[in-house]
């Protein structure tokens, strides 16, 4: 797993579009607190036939659980191509989290 925050990328105050373009330019996934809005860019990208990396949706959860679900999905999407892809995390809650 290849990680990289936004303050590591130099991105901090970039806006939604553009943080997401970065990501994508780097063959990267987003993952993102911020649902509604990225949602939105979601289906923006699909209207107008661009391309995104994947992104990558949750609520504000404790870091322990946020890693958690986090392994878990990179258990069941080993090497798997996120291209286009909008994935909840919510979606990967384990029995012992939350």
């Amino acid at each position: 797993m290849d990680c990289q925050s936004t303050n590591e990328a130099a991105h901090q105050g970039s806006s939604d579009s553009e943080q997401l373009a970065f990501a994508t330019g780097q063959g990267r996934a987003i993952l993102t607190f911020n649902v509604k809005d990225f949602v939105g860019l979601a289906r923006e990208y699909a209207n107008s036939g661009q391309h995104h990396g994947g992104i990558i949706v949750s609520d504000h959860l404790p870091f322990r659980e946020l890693l958690r679900r986090i392994l878990v999905l990179l258990k069941r999407h080993p090497q798997e191509d996120l291209t286009d892809t909008v994935l909840w995390l919510q979606d990967y809650k384990t029995p012992e989290g939350s």
